[in-house]
């Protein structure tokens, strides 16, 4: 039988306004070489890739009828691309090494505009009392003097303001959306010892009824390096040192 795979990659972007947006510095290179190893090795039993991504992220550079391209921009966007696919499609295997950003514009303010309406909430006060932290929290999280996103905001304000919001965990969904999908997530660090990646990882793992998860150290990723390992329920599978060691180990893992 042959499977149908979805690969996330890249970042996701979150607008500020019209132009402006919150992204990260992932290229999608390493999902793209989880797809090009995936037409190398296991063509023949490809069925189709969905390649998720924004437009700017990095591709397979193998020309094939079995890769169909998705493009995203927000996280909202992947979301809906999943619920759509899974809708549509039987998919056996995701491969989710997408950087999806953990915030986006929730939204944007002058600082002048947001201290006058929280002087004129404590000037109007009938008393001390009522200026509590959970009011004044109220007003930075819905202030009525917010600009609008919808356009380019002015390239002259000084004290501009944004308040950012938590996107929606995509991992967290995949199951939900897919149960006998069997799910990659990835989980990065930075300069942490292998047992404290290896813990993080298996909670991530563990939390998100992953089948298995790729655990990175940015510290160790550069120069043609991408130490990682990959761990399922027993715990560590294998140990990689390039990216083309994390693709061709997932689809020996994985086919």
């Amino acid at each position: 039988m042959k499977k149908n795979v979805i690969i996330t990659a890249g970042p996701t972007n979150e607008r500020i306004d019209s132009v402006m947006k919150i992204t990260n510095m992932s290229t999608g290179a390493l999902g793209s070489i989880i797809g090009e190893t995936l037409l190398e090795r296991k063509f023949d039993e490809i069925g189709t890739i969905f390649y998720i991504s924004t437009k700017m992220t990095r591709k397979p550079r193998i020309e094939s009828d079995k890769i169909v391209y998705v493009t995203v921009e927000s996280t909202q966007d992947l979301i809906d691309a999943l619920r759509k696919i899974f809708s549509e499609q039987e998919i056996h295997i995701m491969i989710h090494s997408a950087a999806v950003g953990d915030y986006l514009g929730k939204y944007v303010i002058r600082a002048e505009d947001l201290i006058d309406e929280i002087f004129e909430t404590i000037q109007t006060a009938a008393c001390k009392e009522d200026i509590t932290k959970e009011r004044l929290l109220k007003i930075f999280e819905n202030p009525s003097a917010v600009c609008n996103n919808d356009t380019k905001i002015s390239s002259y304000e000084p004290h501009l303001m944004t308040m950012l919001g938590l996107t929606p965990k995509v991992i967290g969904l995949i199951k939900k959306m897919a149960p006998d999908v069997t799910l990659v997530g990835f989980k990065l660090l930075d300069g942490v010892d292998k047992n404290e990646l290896n813990e993080v990882a298996t909670r991530l793992r563990v939390k998100n009824d992953a089948n298995y998860i790729v655990a990175n150290d940015l510290s160790k990723i550069g120069n043609g390096k991408h130490w990682a390992m990959i761990l399922d329920s027993n715990g560590v599978v294998t140990e990689c040192n390039t990216k083309k060691e994390i693709a061709e180990s997932l689809t020996n893992i994985l086919f």
